[in-house]
This record gives C-alpha cells, structure tokens and sequence, in this order.
C-alpha cells in the first residue's frame, strides 16, 4: 500500500467520525492558535514600541515625577546647563473632558514646552502641531492623538473646529498618527503655558525630556541628571526620590525581557494544550484499533504486513495532529489580526512560529500515534477475526 493510498484513507476514517475527530483535535487546535496569536501579537506589540522609540532617538533620556512636587521649572533650567545636555522639553500633565459636538471622553490633557516637538518627535497625521513662537504660547490651541480623534468621531474636515476641554474652547489645529504611547487612553497636547493658566497655577513638572549631545553620552548624562536632582533634593541614594530616570535603550531592553518572559510563559501553556492534545489523539487511536479489530484481522489474513497496519494508524494520527494544527493556525492569524487592529500595531507573522507550529503539531501525532499503531500492528489475524 502506498502513502498515498494510505493518505486517503486515513481521511476517509477521520470524516467519517466528524465529532469524534473534531473533539480529538480539540486540544491541538487550542494550543497551536495560542502560540501563533500571542506571538504575534507579543512580536507585533514589541516591534511597534520599538518602532516608537526608535523614532524618538536612542540618545534621550526622560525624568519623570513620582510626586505631585517631584520636578519643578528650577530643575529643568539647570539640567539644561548640565554638561553633555543638548536640549530639554517639559511637560505638565492632567486628566480632563473632551467635548465635541454630542461626544464626550476623558483624556490625559498634555500641556508641553516649544522644543517637544524636536524630543516628542510627534507623527502629526492632519494639520499641524502646536505653535512654537513665543507670542503664541498662550493660544488655545490643541492637538489631538489618533485614539481620541477616533472616539471623538473626528474627520478631515475637523481641523479647525473647536473642542471643549473641562468647558473651555479650543481650536483643533491638528491630529497625531498613534501618537497614544503604547496601547494606552487618549491624549490631547496643549502649549504649556496654555496649560499652566487654566489648569495649574503651579510650577511643578510632571516630564523633564532630555536630549544627550550623543548616545555615547547618555550614561553620563544620566548620571549626572540624577547625582543634581538628588543633591537639589537633598535625598540620599539609600532613599527613594521623587522622580524616576530611564533612557530609551533601557526601555527597550526592558521590554524584550517582558516579551521574552511572556514568550516563555505562552509556549509553556500551549506545550501543555499540545501533550493533551497528544494524549487525546492516543486514547482515540486505542478506542479505534479496539473497534477495528476484526478490519485488522481481516486484511492481514489476506496477506498485509505489520508494516503496513503500523503506517494506516500512524498515518491517522499524524493527520489528525496536522489538521489540528493547520485550523488552530487559521485561528491563530484571524486572532493575531483582530489584536492588531484593536491594538494599534502591524500585523505580523514570523514564518519561523508557522512551520515550528506545525511541526510540533505533526511530531505530537508520531509521539502519541506510535503505541496504537504498534499496538494494532501486532494483532495476530486468527485472534483479530475471533474478536467480538
């Protein structure tokens, strides 16, 4: 008998018995969807962060407070003269209401300095980005991120219409393309003095952005940010300060360990979806040669070799493992798909996760088909064609 021949009717067999078989696959199917879907997304969510950051340059480096009093406009004036400093924005930040027309949505309302259009590097899909002369910096103007212009059901036509924000006017100049961070809520950006005069009176800073002459530089750079703010402070480096420091590398590096670790964790999970999966296809295979027993009997008294039972059974189990995970692929990409759309970030597939997927999926039918098909392989014919 030929593989192909044996193929075919391994098929037959499997449609045949649909809710059996489907049942069978079930575990399969589980875990090769799991590791298809949540690598891509972890893949597709890192190489967006990546993409972000790497736009903003690997030579920043950003403090943020980590109290309402933990950076103020005397810090930012002297950090700006620290040596290897090139240029610093800031930023003040608040939550608010966004009103336009009948839509309303609560949003982290920006407020930011001139030069944050050279660190922030925002991606100004429609109009423009706020106004950086001087004279301007008291406009209520205001720039909005692509996931409240969407909640806000904005349009092309938008741009130069007025918003409320906490009931005071503001004229949309222009909208960033994912301009949200990374999965985060909607943002809207503000001038900075804009922010100050109708939001906070106060000069405390929420972001001190920090652009290093280099990236060589940063690590001195850093350090020196940080030994200034601590001594200004008067914390010591047992205590915790008021604000924290990372520079874009870090973070990057920080976010291949999560992914990494996540990475782990989901193959884990869908190893152990695949071995049930396994140990399914094997109790099947052994409820199928019982059944069978006198089909065995039968073709071997009329001359088919151990051989040939042992490569029918095994060659169904592999094909249930294989469509298994061939459906569980499909359900993986439809999954990973969806995710990127809602999530904001390119879809992709590494081909490496598709062929690893399905070879596990195939080699889980060899390892868990092996003792059935051995099993029916040695039924002698003479009790094989007793059996009732």
């Amino acid at each position: 008998m030929n593989l192909w021949l044996t193929f075919r009717l391994s098929l037959s067999r499997i449609a045949a018995a649909k809710v059996r078989s489907a049942l069978t696959m079930l575990g399969v199917i589980i875990g090769v969807s799991a590791v298809v879907a949540l690598t891509a997304v972890g893949q597709g969510a890192e190489q967006g962060i990546d993409s972000s950051l790497a736009s903003l340059g690997a030579n920043q480096i950003t403090v943020s407070a980590t109290s309402p009093t933990g950076l103020d406009e005397n810090d930012a004036a002297a950090i700006a003269e620290i040596e290897g400093v090139l240029k610093t924005s800031t930023e003040v930040r608040t939550q608010g209401t966004i009103a336009y027309g009948s839509e309303s949505i609560t949003a982290s309302i920006i407020g930011v300095s001139p030069a944050y259009e050279d660190l922030g590097n925002p991606d100004v899909a429609i109009g423009s980005f706020l106004p950086t002369s001087p004279g301007l910096q008291n406009s209520r103007t205001i720039v909005i991120s692509a996931r409240g212009a969407d909640r806000l059901e904005f349009t092309t036509a938008s741009i130069g219409d007025e918003v409320r924000v906490n009931g005071l006017a503001f004229t949309v100049v222009g909208v960033l393309d994912d301009a949200d961070g990374f999965g985060s809520g909607a943002n809207v950006y503000i001038t900075q003095e804009a922010a100050r005069s109708l939001f906070s009176k106060s000069p405390y800073l929420s972001v001190i952005r920090i652009q290093a002459e280099s990236e060589e530089a940063v690590p001195a750079v850093e350090y020196r940010v940080e030994s200034f703010l601590r001594f200004s402070k008067n914390v010591r480096e047992d205590e915790d300060a008021t604000f924290s420091i990372f520079n874009q590398a870090a973070l990057q590096d920080t976010i291949r360990t999560v992914t990494g670790t996540l990475g782990i964790l989901i193959t884990g999970i869908a190893g152990i979806s695949l071995v049930v999966g396994g140990i399914g296809i094997m109790n099947i295979m052994l409820v199928s040669v019982r059944e069978r027993t006198r089909e065995i009997g039968v073709r071997r008294a009329i001359g088919a070799r151990q051989s040939q039972i042992l490569t029918q059974f095994l060659m169904e189990a592999v094909v249930l493992s294989t469509l298994g995970g061939l459906i569980g692929l499909t359900i993986g990409q439809l999954a990973s798909y969806g995710f990127s759309i809602l999530g904001g970030w390119e879809f992709f597939i590494d081909p490496t996760t598709v062929f690893v997927a399905l070879g596990f999926s195939a080699l889980v039918g060899i390892v868990f088909g092996v003792w059935p098909a051995r099993t029916a392989a040695k039924l002698q014919p003479v009790d094989a064609l007793r059996f009732e």
